[in-house]
């Protein structure tokens, strides 16, 4: 009888210990700077980037042009100008997916055609695609609840909006629309994949749902706006499930969606309340990233704009590929620029050309790496 009940307290202190491992592991600042040299007509924060085997891809849309960066030789490399029309017109980019060098996806904000090039910035293919009714053309942007496409077999997977007066949103009929559907590369097919919005997101009144997607290494998981839980599925055949990873530093009961319409009231809570943001995986260190931002008491409308490109404080929850939360830090506001940021072997970079930091440089993207630590 002493011998199992030892095997048991030793068991539950083999697991206590494991779980307190798991919660040590979070991103601290490393000193560590990197900068690229820009030209006077690219702004010092980018629209967002992307990155491919040690490149570093930035969009400009005022100019319809990707910029390409070496990493390691910290330097321009590259410019891809493309025209708004004729033969080799893409309308006016909106977002770019790097699958490799040779196959760059390029998408506009509402027409529903995907160009595809490479690194030589020639349309090679166009392909014409019809939306779902009752859905938008594939919303891939560059930075805002970033949800790169996804390409399974001959299909690219991307983010969709439903349409619809935002306000009119009842919990059934949200959770009877998707977030996701699939596109066939080689005839431009679409189908819905089995990737719905949670059937209780709207339980108790309507919140915000945009959605940001990260694909794992074996799974694909969603973070949403308003809701401390994130969500997955090994495919997209799969039903969504559930797990609670929420952050200390935001509210335990998020805010709803203020049902009265005024300006201010709306703009506080896009704004200011405590909400998640975007979800990136790093496959260097087989970990997601979940960018959440507390919230803030402002109540001056000046103020609260001025968070658009002043951003406050946030924070970056670490999780491992089981979306276990293993550790949160919280970056106070005034240094660092959180939707511009890349993902590299050295650790998570991300930009510290906020306008209320000295180090803030006009000509430069300037960068700080995140590494992740276990204490």
């Amino acid at each position: 009888m002493k011998f199992w009940i030892l095997a048991f307290l030793l068991t539950l202190i083999t697991f206590a210990c494991s779980q307190k491992m798991q919660t040590e592991k979070k991103l601290e600042a490393s000193g560590v700077t990197l900068a690229f040299s820009i030209d006077d007509n690219t702004p010092n924060v980018s629209l967002g980037f992307s990155t491919f085997h040690g490149l570093l891809f930035n969009i400009l849309w005022q100019r319809n042009e990707i910029q390409i960066y070496d990493i390691a030789n910290r330097g321009l490399v590259k410019r891809l100008a493309f025209e708004s029309e004729g033969n080799q017109g893409v309308g006016d980019l909106f977002g770019i997916h790097v699958h490799s060098l040779d196959s760059i996806f390029l998408f506009g904000q509402s027409a529903p055609i995907i160009y595809l090039t490479d690194t030589s910035g020639i349309v090679k293919q166009r392909l014409r695609y019809v939306a779902p009714e009752g859905y938008s053309t594939a919303f891939v942007h560059p930075s805002y609840f970033l949800s790169p496409p996804i390409i399974t077999g001959d299909e690219l997977l991307v983010k969709t909006h439903v349409n619809g007066n935002y306000r009119e949103f009842t919990n059934e009929l949200l959770s009877e629309s998707h977030m996701v559907y699939a596109i066939n590369l080689t005839n431009g097919n679409v189908r819905f994949v089995n990737h719905r919005y949670p059937n209780d997101y709207l339980a108790d009144g309507l919140k915000h749902f945009e959605p940001s997607m990260a694909k794992g290494k074996d799974k694909i998981v969603y973070s949403l706006f308003g809701d401390h839980r994130v969500f997955y599925a090994s495919s997209f055949e799969e039903e969504l499930k559930s797990k609670y990873a929420g952050s200390q530093y935001l509210d335990a009961r998020l805010k709803l969606f203020p049902s009265g319409g005024e300006r201010l009231e709306t703009m506080q809570y896009m704004n200011t309340s405590s909400r998640y943001d975007n979800l990136v995986y790093d496959p260097y260190r087989n970990l997601y990233y979940r960018f959440a931002y507390p919230t803030l008491d402002i109540t001056d409308l000046n103020e609260i704009q001025r968070l658009r490109t002043s951003p406050g404080p946030f924070v970056i929850m670490v999780l491992d590929d089981e979306l276990n939360v293993l550790g949160e830090t919280f970056f106070e506001a005034g240094r660092y620029m959180p939707n511009n940021f890349f993902i590299h072997e050295d650790g998570l970079y991300v930009s510290i050309n906020h306008p209320d930091n000295p180090e803030n440089d006009e000509d430069m993207f300037k960068f700080e790496l995140l590494k992740v630590i276990e204490k």
